[in-house]
Formats: C-alpha cells, sequence, structure tokens
C-alpha cells in the first residue's frame, strides 16, 4: 500500500535535531509497527466469518429481511446517503482494507452481507486509538489501566504512524492515552460508529426507510456494526485485553524496535493460521444478556474464562530466587505471591536439571487434551518464567474455537427477536415472537411494500402498556410485500424484531 507523508515539509518543533528524529522515528514506524490486539485483517475477520456461518444470520437475513441468498446476498452501501464527515471516515477506513481478504467493497459499494460483517470487524480498530478502549478486566469492571505512565518518548512517536495519527495529536496529547473505558461501555458509546446503537438504529432503518436504497445502505451499515460489536468480544478471549497488559505484550514488540508494537502470540496466530484457517466453533455459546458474554456470576463469560485460564506475557510469575537450600515448593509458594490475578496458577515444578525447559500442564476439562499454560526453566540462581511458541500455539487450539462459539452466540443474542406474518384474506396478521420475554418500550410498525419498493406505513402499535399476542391490518391495494419491525426492550435488554412477507398478485 502507497504512503503519503504523514508530516508536512518545514519544520517540526523548535529545532532541526529533533526534525530529523521525527522524520526517522517515522521511517522506522512506517515499517515495523504492528496494531496490538488480534490481528484485524486475519485472526478477526476468520473469527467473524467462522461466528458468521455457524450463527442464524444466513436464516434471518433470507427468511426475515427476505434476502433470499443470506449471507452471499449482494448489498449497496450508498455513500451519498451518509454525511458528509461520515462518508469520508467510512469511506477512508474502507478504502484501506485489503482486496485480497474478500471482505472489502467494490468501488460500486456492493458486497455479500458476509463481507460486510467481515469488514466492519477489521475497521472496528481504525482508527488505531480506538483498541485503548477494547480492553475489559472482568475482576475489577475496568478497561485499560497503565498505572506506570506512558512509556516514554518512543510510545508518543509511534502514535504519529498509527491510522489517524499525527503531530498535531501528539502534540495535543489526542492520541494513544494507554488509557480506555472498558470495552462493555465502549460498545454503548455515542463515539463508536460500529457500536450497539447503531446496529440497532440501521437495522431498524433497513425494514423502515421509504426508497430500496436506504433500506440497503442502512442494512450495509447495520451488518458493519454487527462486525465491530463481534470484534470487541472477540478481544476479550484476548489474555493480554483481560489482564490490562499493554506494556509487556505490546511495547516489547518482537523485533527490538522501539516502533515494534507486536504481540508475540498474536503474530504468531495471524501467521499460522491466516483468516481461513481459523477454527469453527465447538459449541455455540448462549447468554442471558450481552454482558453476560464477557462476564457473569457464573464465570462463564468469555473475559472471564480467559483471565482466569491463560496467562499474558505481562502477568507471569516473577522469576523465583534458588538458593542452595530452595525447595520446589518454597519457589512455587513465591511464585504464587507474585501473581496479579489469582487464576491461573501453579501446582508443582520440577527444578532437578539446570538449563532444562519444562512446562507446566494444564487441562480445559473431559475430553480436552492437556495444555502448556507456560514455560519455566532452572538457571543459576533463579528459576525464569515465560511464554514461548508452544504455549501460544496451545493457547490459539483452545481460544480461537472457544471466540469463535461465543461470537456466533452473540450474533444469535441480537437477531433473537422475530415477527411472523400470516396473510388472513384482506388483511396481514403480525405476531411477536421472542424467546426472551415480551418485548416492551417501543412501536410495533407495518409498512407496505409497493411495486416500485417504496414502502409507507400502514399501522403502528405501542407496546409500553403490552401488546396483545397478535394485530392485524388490511392490506393495501398497490401492496407487494409486507414488513414489520419492533425495536425495543426485553428480558435479555434491547432488541429489534423484524419480519417480512411477500405478497401474491391480486386476481
Amino acid at each position: 500500500m502507497r504512503r503519503t507523508s504523514l508530516i508536512p515539509p518545514g519544520r517540526v518543533g523548535g529545532c532541526p535535531r529533533f526534525r530529523v528524529a521525527v522524520w526517522v522515528a517515522v521511517a522506522s514506524a512506517l515499517v515495523a509497527a504492528r496494531a496490538n490486539a488480534y490481528d484485524p485483517a486475519t485472526t478477526h475477520a476468520g473469527l467473524t466469518q467462522q461466528a458468521a456461518v455457524a450463527s442464524v444470520l444466513h436464516q434471518v437475513l433470507a427468511l426475515r429481511l427476505s434476502r433470499p441468498l443470506g449471507i452471499f446476498e449482494p448489498v449497496s452501501l450508498h455513500p451519498d446517503l451518509l454525511t458528509a464527515s461520515d462518508r469520508r471516515l467510512l469511506l477512508a477506513r474502507l478504502s484501506v482494507l485489503d482486496p485480497g481478504g474478500g471482505y472489502r467493497p467494490g468501488d460500486d459499494g456492493i458486497a455479500s452481507a458476509l463481507s460486510f460483517v467481515v469488514a466492519g470487524s477489521v475497521i472496528a480498530k481504525t482508527p488505531s486509538e480506538r483498541i485503548q478502549h477494547m480492553y475489559y478486566d472482568p475482576s475489577t469492571g475496568s478497561g485499560l489501566k497503565d498505572a506506570d505512565g506512558v512509556d516514554g518518548f518512543f510510545h508518543s512517536l509511534r502514535l504519529v504512524a498509527d491510522a489517524g495519527g499525527s503531530v498535531r495529536a501528539l502534540a495535543t496529547g489526542t492520541g494513544f492515552a494507554m488509557e480506555g473505558e472498558p470495552s462493555l461501555d465502549w460498545l454503548q458509546s455515542p463515539d463508536n460508529d460500529l457500536g450497539l446503537p447503531v446496529f440497532h438504529q440501521q437495522l431498524e432503518r433497513a425494514m423502515t426507510d421509504p426508497a430500496p436504497a436506504e433500506r440497503s445502505s442502512a442494512l450495509a451499515q447495520a451488518l458493519l456494526a454487527l462486525g465491530g460489536v463481534l470484534a470487541v468480544l472477540e478481544d476479550a478471549g484476548n489474555p493480554a485485553q483481560v489482564r490490562n497488559d499493554f506494556r509487556a505484550t505490546y511495547l516489547q514488540g518482537r523485533t527490538g524496535s522501539p516502533f515494534d508494537r507486536s504481540s508475540r502470540f498474536e503474530r504468531g496466530i495471524a501467521d499460522f493460521y491466516g483468516m481461513g484457517g481459523i477454527p469453527a466453533p465447538r459449541t455455540i455459546v448462549h447468554r442471558p444478556n450481552l454482558r453476560a458474554f464477557f462476564t457473569g456470576p457464573d464465570g462463564q463469560g468469555l473475559a472471564d474464562r480467559t483471565q482466569r485460564r491463560f496467562f499474558s506475557d505481562g502477568s507471569l510469575p516473577e522469576d523465583g530466587v534458588v538458593d542452595h537450600d530452595t525447595t520446589a515448593a518454597d519457589v512455587v509458594r513465591t511464585a504464587r505471591q507474585s501473581l496479579t490475578y489469582a487464576l491461573p496458577t501453579l501446582a508443582h515444578l520440577d527444578l532437578r536439571s539446570l538449563g532444562v525447559r519444562r512446562y507446566v500442564m494444564v487441562s480445559d476439562g473431559p475430553g480436552q487434551p492437556p495444555r502448556r499454560l507456560l514455560a519455566y526453566e532452572r538457571v543459576p540462581g533463579r528459576v525464569r518464567f515465560f511464554l514461548d511458541g508452544k504455549v501460544y500455539a496451545d493457547s490459539a487450539r483452545a481460544l480461537l474455537p472457544e471466540i469463535a462459539g461465543y461470537a456466533a452466540g452473540l450474533i444469535d443474542h441480537l437477531l433473537r427477536g422475530e415477527i411472523k406474518l400470516t396473510r388472513e384474506g384482506d388483511s396481514v396478521r403480525a405476531t411477536v415472537i421472542d424467546p426472551r420475554g415480551r418485548i416492551h418500550g417501543g412501536t410495533l410498525r407495518l409498512l407496505s411494500e409497493d411495486a416500485a419498493g417504496r414502502r409507507r406505513e400502514i399501522g403502528a402499535f405501542p407496546s409500553d402498556g403490552g401488546l396483545p399476542d397478535s394485530v392485524s391490518v388490511a392490506v393495501p391495494p398497490e401492496a407487494r410485500r409486507i414488513a414489520a419491525v419492533l425495536r425495543g426492550q426485553d428480558d435479555a435488554g434491547p432488541v429489534v424484531a423484524l419480519g417480512e412477507l411477500a405478497l401474491a398478485p391480486r386476481r
């Protein structure tokens, strides 16, 4: 990809020496910088694709939205229907997607429904400062916190090379400050154009806007936002992002360059699995509400499970001191006391030989093969704890199918509402079906679509007082299709229920 200069010509800063330093820094960053968190173009794209295929998305598109090809249905994004600022930001982010990935919309704005979901999960991390809001510590409910402060001059210069970074951001402090709001809050934030409010709003508009182009563009935006929501959940399956570990995982890098922010674990996953090699879910996980997909009293949220079962590079036990009378039990006890989080922990170490790399082995449950939790090695005077390629490989094999299963379950959760439409002579009856209790707090709207594809409202039934089991409206003579939508709340939180019915021409 061709890059343009991020710094205008002329003097930068107060002296030529500073200008040279900045230019050298930027040149190095353009070569070596890596985005932190799971790689969007490969890992997130693959996880999202697997989740979408395993979920109800195909059936919802085909049956409730009358898109017969389901996830393979072409959907058109019409940039001219967006506001000028939204258009500039969205097109800039979509334009840099790799066409080889198969999920970048064409120059005409058309892509499959699946491609828009995958593209949303990729652009959810652009501009790069958004990544600071994709951390969640389930033990405290907090997001990314940097108790030790920003890592100085070189971290600041990294911001210049990131998407959306600039010298102005460096000077004014508006770049990635290594602290952010919890990812659960980011999902609801008005600053997140790929968050849950946008998903619900655009999904409703995909049913109610008058013109076909408007509805198609709204559906494209809803699918992009769905991908953005999935990306946030998928990062709850990243040990570093649920253990508040930015410094040791991302600021150390792999190359020794001060501009290399790669995580060895995440780059290893991207290099080995790519996009097409991400495994399918072993099982689709269903949870009672959105928050429970991340964390819950039962400890079965994805962030809960990831935090207590995996180490990250910066949350390992401290190296243990070994004297002539130190026992393995002494080292285990000291290592446990040094842990930031109570779990995972150590039960036994074999310290009989110097210079021999060994592993702490754990099991994730019946039927699951043992995996390497961490590596350790006794060297003169101490025991060293670390993660290596074999630990990363075992962690990926355990984590990736689980993440995809949670993501597929979240899609099912967000698309749980259905409106069943039945023709009864000159009327259509609408019945709201939802597995999480009766929907309230919204209005059931029924719309008629004519031969030109334009829709108008033909019935509205507020649900605040409780809807009857079903409602009926007369079918206009020009109607070729009836659509219904209800955006409100049920026992599991916000929901948009959908339904469409094609009508046979009257004789």
